[in-house]
């Protein structure tokens, strides 16, 4: 997931981006430890110090959170996978890999890194503080403050609710002992939402007290759990299609066939069809007793005068139908994903068993599939506006589904 930013740096060239979310959360806790400061020692301070020291702690707590998802992403360059970057924004950070890893132990140990991390870094801070209580009270207040947000940052991110590392552990944990990680993923996602119901609970015993805010703290994280957990079932639904739903049972028949002894003239009907329908250039597949013998475009007219079109013939502009991109029918519609992002049109030819054109396959047939199956059914000029653009429908980002399918090891998970 690409949370966009600045980029200020790079460490051992992982870019680091700044999110501006973040510097509300960086004068939030500006202003609460400038207050805390000026409270603990009640006006003896000029303001400029405390505006300092406030800032410090935030300095420290930034530090902090780029440790935490360095140890990621050290570790994840370890497992042999690419970081893309780090951005650092309101909830925290987050080290965006290029894949997932296709290991139970290596996620473990990706997962598990950041909070080993921020714990370390509280107990460090904390003992710190211990020892400068007496010599320096200023300092060891400000390490007890980091330390204690670290000791926070550990423990929440341990949750099992995915995607906080807790959950991912837990995923990996599942995963390694099960040899299956889409149970991993369920077991989490069920976590989740237990979580969720007792987070809801809590804040509901909170309001009854009188704890307003309290109350609303935990209403607003039950519903980031529950939000989250769904999205996760979302995604295992639609592997779920990806995977059992085959090519010939969404693909259309968005091609012409033309007796290839046909004068080149029979093209401009067409060219004149698509422009008024502002869709793709449809393909013009070539037929000649009984057989398939290859394709033209309908571009070729531009180069031809319009005296000639009914003295040139379409096999004189004939192109083996090969070079067409295509996909056997029996291929899983992830496969069909992958595929149709490699080429330039997005569109594949869909052959049959034998090796015949059989359909065509888009970006809008396997969204229109995808949605159906789980129960939506798209207006037409939804649909229509999606084949102009040559988009998938909604805004899906099947591509990114279909890739992880592939880095995760989908189909072995499933045998």
């Amino acid at each position: 997931m690409n949370l966009g930013g600045w980029e200020v740096m790079k460490i051992r060239g992982i870019p680091l981006r700044i999110h501006p979310s973040w510097f509300l959360v960086f004068l939030y806790f500006t202003l609460s430890a400038r207050d805390q400061f000026e409270t603990i020692l009640d006006g003896q301070t000029s303001i400029w110090n405390g505006w300092v020291m406030g800032a410090f702690t935030s300095c420290l707590l930034f530090i902090s959170v780029l440790l935490h998802e360095l140890a990621h992403s050290f570790v994840a360059i370890g497992e042999g996978l690419k970081v893309r970057d780090i951005t650092l924004f309101f909830l925290g950070g987050m080290a965006n890999l290029e894949k997932e890893c296709t290991t139970s132990r290596g996620s473990l140990k990706i997962a598990i890194s950041g909070p080993i991390v921020s714990l370390l870094l509280a107990f460090l801070m904390i003992l710190l503080s211990n020892n400068l209580s007496v010599s320096n009270f200023i300092l060891s207040n400000l390490f007890k403050q980091v330390g204690s947000l670290n000791l926070l940052i550990g423990v929440f991110n341990l949750l099992p609710i995915i995607p906080l590392d807790g959950g991912v552990i837990l995923k990996s944990l599942i995963w390694h002992f099960t040899g299956s990680k889409r149970a991993g993923i369920k077991v989490a996602i069920a976590s989740a939402r237990l979580i969720s119901l007792l987070t809801i609970f809590i804040g509901i015993l909170s309001l009854l007290r009188g704890s307003f805010y309290a109350a609303i703290c935990f209403f607003i994280f039950s519903l980031f759990i529950f939000s989250s957990s769904k999205s996760q079932s979302q995604i295992i639904q639609i592997q779920k299609i990806l995977s059992e739903l085959s090519v010939n049972q969404v693909c259309s028949r968005s091609y012409r066939v033309l007796e290839d002894d046909l004068p080149v003239k029979v093209l401009s009907k067409f060219n004149s069809f698509n422009k008024d329908n502002g869709s793709n250039e449809e393909w013009i597949l070539l037929f000649r007793e009984g057989r398939w013998v290859g394709y033209v475009q309908e571009k070729i007219l531009k180069n031809i005068s319009v005296q000639k079109w009914n003295k040139k013939f379409l096999y004189e502009y004939s192109l083996p139908i090969d070079e067409l991109p295509s996909i056997s029918e029996k291929e899983s519609l992830f496969k069909a994903i992958i595929k149709i992002e490699e080429t330039k049109e997005a569109r594949l030819l869909v052959l049959s068993v034998a090796g015949l054109p059989l359909g065509t396959l888009d970006r809008v047939d396997l969204g229109k599939a995808v949605l159906k199956k789980i129960g939506l059914n798209l207006p037409d000029q939804l649909i229509k506006v999606a084949r102009k653009e040559n988009i998938y429908p909604i805004g899906l980002n099947l591509p990114n589904i279909a890739n992880s399918m592939v880095s995760s090891g989908f189909e072995e998970d499933q045998k």
